[in-house]
């Protein structure tokens, strides 16, 4: 046209004449990838007209191209080995054009035009679709709640489907397309399945070993010299003397000290740290040294006492529950005691008691995740209050451990040991090497407690939990 000139080289192909679309968000070299028609060597056009520029196109490509009578715009462009596809491509895009193909020919049109065509396509076959009938269908639940699966079913529906719950029979009402009810359906079987139960059991071991020995000593005397005795002292003064030692009651004379007699509450002892023996427990050596006018008297006592013991408590709580539910278990006592207030002296409770709460959860290997809280009271007569109301010894353990199913664990173990050595003696002669025994009294004590916790669970239905 005019001076205008136009130079177009084919590489030649035997291959049918392809079309390709453009994806613009692919990378550059996918999206070159995407043009498979002939490539052309050299292609090198200025101001022409885009008509004939896609004439001239679809002769070098070997294809079919109808151009709309609205379709108006020139060219400029160099090219050089490149698809014919992708130059045409290219050429469209710039000028507001779009194509369609149908069978072997290619329309040209504008992007508009191609636009509202599609849209008036869609809008006719909108108008002519025929939605398929609406079904009601009733869904049973067996091991979940309506309620909890309904939201689920939601998400299935058109936008002309319903969900509905009847909590009575726990059956979820459903209204949509056939198609529709069929996967909500399927939906509900493959959540309704049997929940997993588990079988928690605690073991508490507690052994507790205790040792204790105890040595004392008593002693005690007197001497009197007088002529009464047959021994004065030959002096004018002092002609007597008497010589006491330890305390007396009122079964003996106050001058003296008397043997030890059976059933003597208060025996005359100089030095009085005994052992604590009695019936059943330790024992005692007595010694009476004394002369025939009674003028001198020795009595000596030594007592002992050992004692062990070995004491072991076996607690083993259990309960049953649901995978995923708290579970709680309690047994224990109430212990009054005296509380003072504006309304004068009342009694109160305080529970002391074995307590545990877990709550399981079925993982798919058949392990169990549990949340364990577990706590142990109980009162303790050996140490009271002022009213002498035992105080509350507290144990507790909360953790969060895996355990497979049937297996045991250990969650937690206390040790604890309070040894103890303790005298009583007569100040300064207590202290003396040897003799020092004769004013003093000892104790050995050894408390020895370990307790420790076991947990194993068990679940009871897992083959049925899992459909099998």
């Amino acid at each position: 046209r005019g001076t205008q000139t136009v130079v177009i080289q084919a590489s030649p192909s035997r291959a049918a004449p392809q079309v390709s679309t453009l994806d613009l968000d692919a990378p550059g070299e996918e999206r070159r990838a995407r043009y498979t028609g002939r490539r052309i060597q050299d292609l090198d056009v200025r101001d022409l007209d885009i008509r004939d520029f896609l004439r001239f196109l679809a002769e070098a490509a070997g294809v079919n191209i109808v151009v709309d009578n609205d379709v108006e715009g020139s060219v400029t462009l160099r090219l050089r080995d490149v698809p014919w596809d992708e130059a045409l491509d290219v050429v469209l895009r710039a000028n507001g054009l779009a194509m369609v193909r149908r069978g072997h020919v290619i329309r040209i049109a504008k992007q508009a035009t191609l636009d509202a065509e599609l849209k008036a396509v869609l809008e006719r076959r909108e108008q002519l679709y025929v939605p398929p009938p609406l079904e009601t269908r009733l869904i049973p639940v067996s091991y979940a709640t309506a309620g909890e699966l309904s939201p689920r079913a939601e998400e299935l529906l058109t936008d002309r489907g319903s969900v509905s719950v009847d909590a009575r029979t726990n059956v979820i009402i459903a209204t949509d397309e056939r198609p529709v009810l069929d996967q909500i359906e399927e939906l509900v079987r493959s959540l309704d399945t049997q929940t997993p139960q588990v079988l928690i059991e605690a073991r508490i071991v507690e052994a507790t070993s205790t040792y204790a020995r105890e040595v004392g000593i008593q002693w005690g005397g007197d001497f009197i010299s007088s002529s009464a005795t047959g021994n004065p002292t030959g002096l004018v003064w002092p002609n007597s003397i008497g010589l006491a030692g330890g305390a007396t009651d009122q079964s003996t004379p106050t001058m003296g000290l008397t043997s030890i007699r059976g059933g003597q509450a208060n025996p005359n002892f100089a030095v009085n740290l005994p052992a604590a023996v009695g019936t059943g427990a330790g024992g005692a050596l007595g010694l009476t040294l004394g002369s025939v006018a009674n003028n001198a008297n020795l009595n000596i006592r030594l007592s002992a006492l050992e004692d062990t013991g070995t004491l072991r408590i076996i607690s083993s709580p259990r309960i049953l529950t649901l995978d995923n539910r708290e579970a709680h278990i309690e047994q224990g006592t109430l212990i009054p005691y005296s509380q003072i207030s504006a309304q004068g002296v009342q009694t109160a409770f305080q529970e002391a008691k074995l307590n545990l709460t877990v709550t399981p959860h079925v993982t798919a290997d058949g392990g169990v995740l549990m949340k364990i809280k577990l706590t142990r009271d109980e009162p303790d007569f050996s140490q009271t209050g002022a009213r002498g109301d035992p105080t509350i010894l507290k144990r507790e353990a909360q953790t969060e451990l895996l355990v497979m199913d049937g297996r045991t664990a250990v969650i937690g173990g206390i040790y604890t040991r309070n040894s103890g050595l303790n005298y009583s003696q007569i100040p300064l002669l207590g202290d003396i090497p040897v003799i020092g025994w004769l004013f003093k009294s000892r104790t050995d004590s050894d408390r020895r407690s370990e307790l420790l916790i076991f947990i194993t669970p068990r679940i009871v239905n897992r083959a049925e939990s899992i459909g099998r």
